[in-house]
């Protein structure tokens, strides 16, 4: 687990980290409230053990803030109190603490309850990775990835940075099923995905908006960019062999195109549902064009 240790005092924290690591899990340690706020949302923490002051804040205030400024992760926390705190057990939990330490820390105890923490953590993520994410092929489900877009496009206006979209169609899809299966279907739309992560980078967001249709927000990219990529995509996809699983021509292979559409948020824009739009309209106009071909929304990028 990456513990988040939450200390205005540096010996208290030194130590604490020290024991924590002995356990076996990595540790990051804040300062003050604020602090600790900014490592939760811009760090993967699974676990938070805060002391029940941290500099002008009561420990409580903390767990609080750190609660509601979860989103879809969630964070398990434990406030460390003093042992002669004998009266304050609900409020504790009511402002967003998971459970309570009774301060001097009892190793032992803490190893244990960081243990049946990890279990509720992990659950939670399984939970989180099922409502987010697509269960035929793990990438982002379309509410997950029209929240991450959003996020990406708020953060390309607010730094004047360039952002593209890319949307990508499975041709002929349906002939796929009926002629060979849904589970070479599966296998193509699996293949899709496996092809654009190979392809994509970390901060690239890629999703399955339903069906043989997907989409990649791409920060930091012009519109030449994404074309670039799209091309690179539909050329790859277009040499790589889907099994097909059963019925005709079971254990042979079977190729299949895709067509794309590319878009770049526009300076006047704010809200994803613009570019992605455009970039849906570029692809429909490459399966109108006779399909197996990028075509690009932005002005002076004709279709490749």
């Amino acid at each position: 687990m990456r513990i988040l240790v939450v200390d205005d005092s540096r010996m208290a924290r030194t130590v604490l980290c020290q024991q924590l690591e002995s356990f076996g899990h990595q540790t990051v340690f804040a300062e003050s409230g604020q602090e600790a706020l900014a490592r939760s949302r811009d760090e993967p923490i699974d676990i938070a053990l805060v002391d029940f002051r941290v500099g002008a804040m009561e420990g409580v205030e903390v767990c609080w803030h750190l609660r509601a400024a979860q989103k879809e992760r969630h964070l398990y926390l434990m406030l460390m109190i003093p042992g002669s705190i004998t009266n304050q057990f609900f409020e504790v939990v009511e402002n967003g603490a998971d459970e309570f330490l009774r301060k001097p820390l009892d190793l032992t105890w803490l190893r244990a309850r960081l243990l049946a923490a990890s279990r509720v953590v992990d659950m939670q993520r399984q939970l989180e990775r099922l409502a987010t994410t697509d269960s035929l092929t793990g990438a982002l489900n379309r509410g997950r990835f029209m929240a991450r877009a959003a996020e990406e496009v708020a953060r390309a206006r607010r730094n004047s940075r360039p952002l593209s979209a890319i949307m990508l169609d499975i041709d002929h899809f349906k002939k796929v099923n009926d002629t060979h299966g849904h589970a070479t279907g599966d296998e193509a739309i699996r293949t899709v995905v496996r092809v654009c992560r190979s392809m994509v980078r970390g901060v690239d967001v890629l999703g399955r908006l339903g069906g043989e249709e997907f989409a990649i927000l791409l920060p930091e990219t012009p519109p030449q960019g994404a074309a670039l990529l799209a091309e690179r995509l539909r050329r790859t996809l277009a040499e790589t062999d889907v099994r097909i699983a059963n019925g005709a021509g079971a254990g042979s292979a079977l190729t299949f195109t895709v067509s794309i559409g590319v878009s770049a948020l526009r300076p006047d824009e704010e809200a994803v549902s613009a570019v992605l739009a455009r970039a849906d309209a570029a692809l429909y106009r490459a399966k109108n064009g006779g399909r197996n071909r990028v075509v690009c929304d932005a002005a002076g990028l004709p279709g490749v």
